[in-house]
């Protein structure tokens, strides 16, 4: 596989966890909330717990989008499977940190 194979099949999945980096930085080392949530939303009533646990659940997504992207090289529908059950648990996780937090 040369290089151009890799990034016209996991080119957007490396993107994604580029993303999910940048976004798991903010929350975890800036403690920046307001990236993840509207402006017109109250705060959260622990922030340093709930930074915490938002950006270890962008840690997971992040890991997750890597996975998607060595799968897909191998098995599209198998990284497409994964990463479906990786967006199903993310959005439960964040579920519970939302009504534990919010």
């Amino acid at each position: 596989m040369d290089f151009n194979t890799i990034l016209q099949n996991s080119g957007i999945s490396i993107l994604l966890f580029v993303i999910c980096a940048y976004y798991a930085y903010k929350l975890l080392v800036l403690k920046d909330y307001k990236s993840v949530r509207s402006r017109e939303e109250k705060p959260p009533k622990d922030i340093d717990g709930y930074c915490r646990a938002a950006g270890l659940i962008v840690v997971f997504f992040g890991i997750s989008t890597l996975v998607m992207a060595g799968l897909v090289l191998f098995s599209p529908l198998a990284g497409l499977v994964q990463i479906i059950i990786c967006t199903a648990i993310m959005a439960v996780m964040w579920k519970k940190v939302t009504d534990k937090y919010v």
